[in-house]
C-alpha cells in the first residue's frame, strides 16, 4: 500500500478528529476488523460509521469505537473516545481483541491488551482526559499525520492549535531497529499539550527529570512505551535519549544539545541537522527490565527545539513536530492559519 497522510485538516468535533485518525490508518492498508457508534450500531467485522458527525453511523457520540489491525495482520489497536476530549486507547501486540462482549458501545478485549489512554473496563470505559485540546470543538485544533504503507507500518498523528501552533495532541506507532529476539519491536509514544517536547520524551533518564520515570501506561500518562521482556509481559515506561555535552570546565552535568541551546544549524550548508532517538530503560530506572529496546525509526531530534509545525526538512521528507522531526509527504506545506 502506499503511504497515507493528513494535511493541513482542522475537524470541527472530537469525533471528526479520531475519524481522521482511523481513515489514515485505513487508507495505508490497516482494516477495521469491529466497531460500534456508541448509539446502536454495531459490526463485528468492519466500519458502522459513515461520517465525523453525532448520531446513527456517527465518530461523534460518546463510546464510539473502532477495532484496527495493521496490514501484517499482527497488531491491533482500538479507537474510543468520550466526545468530550478524552480518549481510550488500546494496543495488542500479538493475540488481538477477539474476547468480551463487544457491542455498540463496549470494546472487545484481548488477552495481551494493554492500555495507551484510559482505562477500567470495557463495560465501564474510562476516558484519559484532554487527549485532543479543547479548542477542536471549535475547529481551533490543526491536524497533520503520517502512516507507512509498508512494513513495518508505523504512523504518527499530531494536532496543534491554529494560529498560534502549540502541540494539542501526539500519537506515535514507532518501529525501532532491535535485535532479533525481541518479539515486538516498536514503541508508543502518546503525548497531548507537552506532546513532542525534549522533556516529555526524555524523562526517565540521568538528566534528573524523575516524574514519571515509572508511571504506568493508560490513564493520562504521557511519554513512551514498549514491550521489554520475550515474554510480552513488560510493557513499560522507556526513554528516547538526547545527547549533550559537558562544559569545558569539566562539569560532571551536560547541556542537552536538542533544546536550541548548545547545536544550531549545520555549519556547512546552514541547513537544519536530524540526530537519531534511541529508546531505552537505563539504570535510573527503579525497577527492571533496563537496557535499550532500539534505535527509533520514525523520529529524529531537531537540534533546535520548537513549538510549531511549520518546518519541513529534506525536500519536506520531515516534518517538524516541537522537538523532532517526523515523516512526511515531500510536497505538502504545513500550515497553522
Amino acid at each position: 500500500m502506499a503511504n497515507a497522510y493528513i494535511v493541513n485538516q482542522v475537524p470541527s468535533s472530537y469525533g471528526a478528529a479520531m475519524k481522521l485518525l482511523a481513515d489514515m490508518l485505513v487508507s495505508a492498508g490497516w482494516t477495521i476488523q469491529a466497531s460500534g457508534d456508541g448509539l446502536s450500531a454495531y459490526s463485528s467485522s468492519a466500519s458502522v460509521f459513515s461520517s465525523g458527525g453525532s448520531g446513527a453511523n456517527g465518530w461523534n457520540n460518546s463510546g464510539a469505537w473502532a477495532r484496527i489491525q495493521d496490514p501484517g495482520g499482527v497488531r491491533e489497536i482500538i479507537l474510543q473516545h468520550n466526545a468530550a476530549g478524552g480518549a481510550r486507547i488500546k494496543y495488542s501486540p500479538s493475540a488481538q481483541f477477539t474476547g468480551g462482549s463487544p457491542s455498540a458501545t463496549q470494546t472487545p478485549s484481548a488477552t495481551d491488551e494493554r492500555y495507551l489512554r484510559g482505562a477500567s473496563s470495557d463495560a465501564s470505559p474510562s476516558y484519559g482526559a484532554t487527549f485532543f485540546g479543547s479548542g477542536v470543538a471549535t475547529s481551533a485544533v490543526r491536524f497533520q499525520g503520517a502512516a507507512m504503507g509498508t512494513a513495518p507500518y508505523g504512523f504518527w498523528f499530531a494536532g496543534a492549535s491554529t494560529g498560534a501552533g502549540a502541540i494539542r495532541t501526539g500519537l506515535v506507532m514507532d518501529p525501532v531497529t532491535s535485535v532479533p529476539e525481541d518479539p515486538d519491536p516498536v514503541v508508543w509514544y502518546i503525548g497531548t499539550t507537552a506532546a513532542f517536547t525534549a522533556a516529555e520524551i526524555t524523562s526517565g533518564t540521568n538528566s534528573g527529570a524523575t516524574g514519571n520515570i515509572n508511571t504506568s501506561n493508560g490513564g493520562t500518562a504521557v511519554g513512551g512505551y514498549a514491550i521489554m521482556d520475550t515474554g510480552l509481559v513488560n510493557f513499560v515506561r522507556v526513554a528516547g535519549c538526547s545527547y549533550s555535552i559537558a562544559s569545558q570546565a569539566g562539569g560532571a552535568n551536560g547541556t542537552s544539545t536538542v533544546e536550541g541551546t548548545r547545536l544550531v544549524v549545520n555549519p556547512f550548508n546552514a541547513k537544519n541537522d536530524a540526530l537519531p532517538i534511541p529508546w531505552l530503560r537505563d539504570t535510573f530506572y527503579a525497577s527492571t527490565p533496563q537496557g535499550l529496546k532500539g534505535w527509533s525509526t520514525m523520529m529524529r531530534w531537531t537540534t533546535i527545539a520548537r513549538t510549531q509545525s511549520l518546518d519541513t526538512l529534506d525536500n519536506k521528507n520531515w516534518i517538524c513536530m516541537g522537538a523532532v522531526w517526523l515523516p512526511w509527504d515531500g510536497a505538502s506545506l504545513p500550515s497553522n492559519a
